[in-house]
């Protein structure tokens, strides 16, 4: 077995066929398994799976498994690792889907670079068209070694589109990698891990993962929880890799990262949640995790550099800025 897709399933009964069936028309689906990981939702996603693993072509190749109690999807994402039999390990969210070459070309990219994981192109697809697609792409877009440079760049300027690629289930293991407890940001910890512990990543430059972009989704929705829980996961992040003995070495970059998205993201979503915001907790946490403002990325980034002062400076102002920009 070549490829295990891990799909973690919760009230998507408008999107899970559509998904499956771009999954089960891989050019590589003989070589591949699907695990369908149910999170005891609501609506009949569960039974639109069942029909179709007794009524499709290829529905032997999907296996249908649950979460012991509804956890969230890191929890089913972790449950589907733990089953998985293939030699890589990809991730797809129930209401996205993918072209019908994506894990091969991934697949023959890695085993042709003797790769840790390989990741292709994404594409931000808005519900409805209302909005033009999006082609999300990656600071690195070359087959390489993570060397400690490379590292470096992806830490500063990388995105964690993690669904986009396939990782080795042995290099997963290896390094205990898994996703976090947490209903946001889960995701990005799981992919800083893996730029941290690779050592070879092979790029396909073609779009081949669609992801689903939908207005009233609970990714789209700021509220005071995401904030809490963002800053939590980059926190966790930094500790763990203060307790490995790897912080020294990126220390910059890492705390840039941090800066950037498990600190200037929490404060503005909690300017934009709560009726009356109070930042001390987020300012408080940054301290604990001792995450300096002396930062030469922030220095060289004004924008960020602007923002993160106006909240200490100015905050009754960014309240009003940020509740103008988000009410467009």
């Amino acid at each position: 077995m070549e490829i295990s897709v891990i799909v973690p399933l919760y009230n998507a009964e408008k999107y899970i066929e559509a998904c499956l069936n771009s999954l089960l028309a891989q050019t590589i689906i003989g070589h591949t398994e699907v695990i369908v990981v149910d999170d005891h939702g609501e609506d009949g996603s569960v039974e639109i799976v069942r029909r179709m693993m007794a009524e499709h072509q290829y529905g032997k190749h999907i296996k249908l498994t649950c979460t012991p109690q509804n956890s969230g999807a890191w929890a089913a994402r972790n449950h589907g690792m733990e089953l998985a039999r293939g030699q890589y390990i990809g991730f797809c969210d129930a209401d996205d889907w993918v072209e019908p070459d994506m894990y091969e070309k991934l697949y023959r990219e890695a085993e042709s670079r003797e790769a840790d994981w390989a990741y292709c192109l994404g594409q931000k697809d808005y519900e409805g068209g209302e909005e033009e697609s999006e082609v999300l792409e990656q600071e690195i877009n070359e087959s390489c070694v993570m060397k400690d440079e490379v590292k470096k760049q992806m830490f500063v300027n990388g995105v964690s589109y993690f669904w986009t690629a396939i990782y080795s289930r042995t290099f997963l293991k290896t390094n205990h990698i898994r996703f976090p407890e947490g209903k946001f940001a889960e995701d990005s910890y799981f992919w800083w891990m893996a730029v941290m512990y690779s050592r070879r990543l092979a790029v396909v430059n073609s779009v081949g993962y669609h992801y689903r972009i939908q207005p009233d989704s609970i990714s789209q929705r700021p509220d005071i929880e995401k904030a809490e829980i963002k800053q939590m996961i980059y926190s966790k992040l930094i500790k763990y890799f203060k307790g490995k003995g790897l912080y020294r070495l990126y220390q910059r970059e890492l705390d840039w990262l941090y800066l950037r998205k498990g600190y200037l993201v929490p404060l503005e979503i909690e300017a934009v949640a709560k009726e009356k915001p109070d930042f001390r907790r987020i300012w408080k946490q940054r301290s604990e995790d001792e995450v300096s403002l002396n930062n030469i990325y922030l220095m060289r980034d004004f924008g960020t550099l602007l923002r993160i002062w106006a909240f200490r400076l100015f905050p009754s102002v960014m309240v009003k800025l940020l509740r103008k920009e988000n009410e467009k």
